[in-house]
């Protein structure tokens, strides 16, 4: 009785594993992958698509904002560590340091080259700037990652948002991580900037 009731728990947990992975790798991560974003806006170039070769995380995410591009991109501009923060969750990317509700004059000079804080030890540089369509951001050589935003105006008051992730990890932990959890973060990041954008009527303070 005992060897069939541990067969029948082996059984019911490896059905639960194959269940779990069939909703991870089917439903959950290309949703993630592709939270928000248009056929046309995943299957569209952006800068940096061809530094990081073959990513296995390749995610596009979009959303409207009810905002021309001069509104929107003062916000994305001055994003970084200890600087604007990420409009995400402070507690884990800005050291619990709230991110900025207004556009900071001296964070508006982001230039070609310029190094941009990730975290306490960490940066990317600005290798694209087109005022106000386009930012890319390109990881350090050992982290094989690129970061870019494109700002694609509906009409005159309305703007597709579009933020594209191109990483190729170095573990398979890291690649899990981006596979579950990288979505939190930039969700909430996309929707920071539009509910600013949105709010902030192009005001600088």
């Amino acid at each position: 009785m005992r060897m069939g009731g541990l067969k029948r728990k082996g059984l019911f947990a490896g059905a639960l594993l194959l269940a779990f992975l069939a909703f991870f790798y089917w439903i959950y991560r290309p949703w993630q992958l592709t939270w928000g974003a248009t056929s046309d806006e995943i299957s569209r170039g952006m800068p940096g698509d061809q530094i990081v070769e073959k990513p296995s995380f390749n995610a596009t995410r979009g959303v409207t904002v009810n905002a021309p591009p001069e509104q929107i991109w003062p916000w994305i501009v001055q994003i970084g560590y200890k600087k604007a923060g990420f409009y995400s969750w402070d507690v884990l990317d800005n050291d619990n340091v709230v991110s900025a509700d207004r556009i900071i004059a001296e964070y508006q000079q982001l230039k070609l080259g310029d190094a941009v804080p990730l975290s306490r030890d960490s940066s990317a540089t600005v290798a694209v700037l087109e005022r106000p369509k386009q930012l890319l951001l390109v990881f350090p050589p050992d982290t094989a990652a690129t970061w870019a935003w494109g700002l694609y105006p509906i009409d005159s008051t309305r703007t597709r948002l579009v933020t594209r992730l191109r990483v190729r990890p170095g573990s398979m932990r890291a690649q899990f991580m981006l596979d579950a959890f990288e979505i939190v973060m930039m969700r909430r990041h996309l929707l920071g900037i539009k509910r600013r954008a949105e709010g902030s009527g192009g005001q600088r303070q």
